[in-house]
């Protein structure tokens, strides 16, 4: 660690067990800094103080000198910029720095303090921490009490003034917050205003960090998500210094890669995922300007993190039990997918569940709606929605045991991919009042979409699958068997225990099923009493409102109860007889006999 003594102005390096106390500075760049070789040009006879480009190195120097200590660390002159292998160790570094210094000076250039408002008065303070405690409050999103005119006079000065200095803006500067044990504020003239212990009601609701954490509380016991959302409205010079300005907040060490743009962020991700169990990363929520309907489980940047200010560890975890893990076909997730199956209308009820929930409403849990893409494959859908368990119906939620895999990768072809998976599908329609929609089963199992009942085309010529579900009586059921072959659709319906056993398997060609199904004699009615099944074919659209038509193939079974079918087979027998009665009745003998056919003369045969 390179440190600058205050009195010699000479740069001193120290490894370890050898750094000695110093303090550290915290401010906003601007567009003429000092650099190291500027800084090693300088003699110790020099009047900085007199420079302007040198001002804050003087004052911290100064200020360091009068508190007893000799070194200060300072990022725009300590650090050798031209070296990318320094460069990157300091990044990396920097929170360690900053936690392990003395005393870290912030300097807010843009602020001038009020001298008839004190920011460290009582009554200011007491306001925001009621105010704070009184936010997190389970009140079902309700407002809490209003603020009275004087707490609104506080909150509109702070706003006015201190709220719009740039330092809470900047995305490196979240750190050099969170990190040092002790800060002292100070306003452009280097008069110091208070410390962030003492500020800490006053900083939270600036910042929307937590004052517990801001008064030395553990870091790693608040929510990936909830940390995120303290950079969602800060900004950095370079796109990559939004991943890199948060190495420390996550206790993530990654290399710099300038030039990789919104990847750093992603790598930033990967590795959070890798050193972590917390699915409140997934938590995001995109813009309304937003208006792809698909992504991938990655945000693009921390602004989408917005909504998790608020997040906290819910009572009951719902996938306390699964296992996930980075894959190059995505996160591999088994036992935590979860499905609710309903009338075909209802989209979207493949979810993940996050186990985090809104300090506001703590008995809803976020969850990542799902669709299902590829065999096993799932992308993120409806990004831009707020999705909590209380918008489903949890009694009937199953976990997908298999393997699955959610898209991690943002491609801008995702979208397409997406809609055309389910281009030629074929979905099955049936009455709940025959059947147990929740025995849904089906083979190949990877590609039907078993909360809607479709069968997934996945953008291929040929395809087949079988389908099975019970009946609400004590039979066991019916199985579809369908097969799409170049734009055609073969079709069958079978009682549960008549299915051929050739096709009881999943490893069977498209071509193999055609041709058994084609050799059956009786193929679209199966009777399974006390109930009468057929099937109806007709064209569908598989896509929902406002996305666009996708054509499909819908196979609709219609359910009877044999006994109204006899009854309606009574009915059409007497009306027959009925009708043939009030016909004979009408034709008399006179009609008989003129309407009679004549004999024909025979032929001449000689």
């Amino acid at each position: 660690m390179r440190l600058l003594h205050c009195e010699s102005l000479a740069f001193e390096e120290f490894v370890h067990a050898d750094i000695p106390r110093y303090a550290i500075l915290s401010h906003t760049w601007g567009d003429d800094e000092v650099s190291l070789d500027e800084m090693q040009n300088v003699s110790a006879s020099s009047r900085l103080d007199s420079l302007k480009r040198y001002e804050k190195i003087s004052a911290t120097c100064r200020v360091a000198q009068e508190q007893g200590l000799d070194y200060v660390w300072i990022d725009t002159c300590c650090i050798d910029k031209s070296s990318s292998a320094e460069l990157s160790e300091a990044i990396n570094s920097m929170f360690a720095w900053y936690r392990n210094a003395t005393v870290c000076y912030a300097w807010l250039s843009d602020y001038t303090q009020d001298a008839a408002f004190n920011l460290t008065d009582e009554a200011i303070l007491t306001s925001f921490e009621s105010r704070e405690l009184a936010t997190e409050q389970d009140r079902g999103f309700s407002d809490p009490p209003p603020l009275t005119s004087k707490e609104l006079d506080m909150r509109n000065h702070i706003g006015q003034g201190l709220r719009k200095c740039r330092w809470f803006s900047r995305g490196w500067t979240l750190q050099e917050l969170i990190a040092p044990r002790h800060v002292e504020f100070y306003d452009c003239d280097w008069k110091c205003f208070g410390s962030k212990t003492q500020l800490a009601p006053v900083l939270s609701w600036i910042t929307g960090i937590d004052s517990a954490v801001l008064k030395g509380g553990p870091l790693d016991q608040v929510l990936v998500g909830r940390r995120m959302s303290w950079a969602a409205n800060r900004h950095t010079r370079r796109v990559e210094d939004m991943a890199y300005c948060l190495l420390g907040i996550f206790d993530i060490n990654m290399p710099l890669l300038y030039g990789e743009g919104e990847k750093a962020f992603t790598r930033l991700q990967e590795e959070i995922i890798r050193s972590s169990n917390d699915l409140s990363i997934f938590a995001w929520t995109a813009s309304l300007s937003d208006k792809r309907s698909f992504r991938s489980l990655w945000a693009s940047s921390p602004s989408e993190f917005r909504s998790c200010q608020f997040l906290i560890k819910p009572t009951l975890e719902w996938n306390i039990r699964g296992e996930y893990s980075i894959t190059s076909r995505g996160l591999r997730t088994t036992d935590m997918i979860r499905t609710v199956r309903g009338e075909a209308s209802r989209k979207g009820s493949y979810f993940l569940p996050l186990d985090c929930v809104d300090a506001r409403q703590k008995k809803d849990i976020r969850f990542v709606s799902l669709e299902q893409y590829g065999p096993s494959l799932f992308a993120r859908r409806k990004p831009w929605l707020y999705d909590t368990v209380v918008d489903i119906d949890v009694s009937q939620a199953s976990r997908l045991a298999q393997v699955q895999y959610i898209c991690c990768r943002e491609s801008p072809d995702l979208e397409t991919m997406v809609r055309t998976s389910r281009v030629g599908s074929v979905q099955i329609d049936f009455s709940i009042e025959a059947f147990d929609e929740t025995s849904i089963s089906a083979r190949p199992e990877t590609d039907w979409d078993l909360r809607n009942s479709v069968l997934l085309s996945y953008r291929r010529r040929q395809f087949w699958g079988c389908w099975r579900i019970r009946t609400v009586s004590d039979e066991p059921g019916v199985c579809v068997v369908c097969v799409q072959s170049d734009g055609w659709v073969l079709y069958g319906i079978f009682p549960w225990h008549e299915l051929p056993a050739a096709m009881d398997q999943s490893d069977l060609l498209p071509s193999q099923v055609a041709d058994m199904l084609e050799s059956l004699p009786v193929r679209t009615s199966a009777r399974c009493p006390p109930w009468y099944h057929t099937v109806e074919l007709s064209e569908h659209d598989l896509g929902e409102a406002n996305g666009g038509e996708i054509a499909g193939t819908l196979l609709r079974i219609k359910s009877r109860k044999t006994h109204e079918i006899q009854g309606d087979r009574k009915t059409v027998k007497t009306r027959l007889q009925r009708l043939l009665r009030r016909t004979n009745s009408t034709i008399t003998p006179q009609v008989l006999v003129n309407n009679a056919v004549k004999p024909q003369p025979r032929a001449d045969t000689r």
